[in-house]
């Protein structure tokens, strides 16, 4: 599917509850991914293990930042 198939996302369609999921849904596969890389590569697969899990946590923060810069 090219870009001009599907319409440009305005951000005042994004919801503050669509970011935080969104920035969760990031970290998860992060995480996933390097806990898979641990099994393979070691000690630097829990790296990104344990980048995935702060980005998850940061998804609160999405949502404060989405809800006070768009007031909603």
């Amino acid at each position: 599917m090219s870009s001009a198939d599907s319409p440009a996302v305005d951000p005042d369609d994004i919801e503050p509850a669509g970011a935080a999921i969104a920035v969760a849904f990031t970290g998860a596969l992060i995480a996933t991914a390097g806990v898979v890389l641990s099994v393979v590569i070691g000690r630097a697969g829990f790296v990104f293990a344990a980048v995935g899990v702060t980005v998850v946590l940061a998804s609160p923060a999405a949502h404060w930042y989405v809800a006070r810069e768009y007031g909603r």
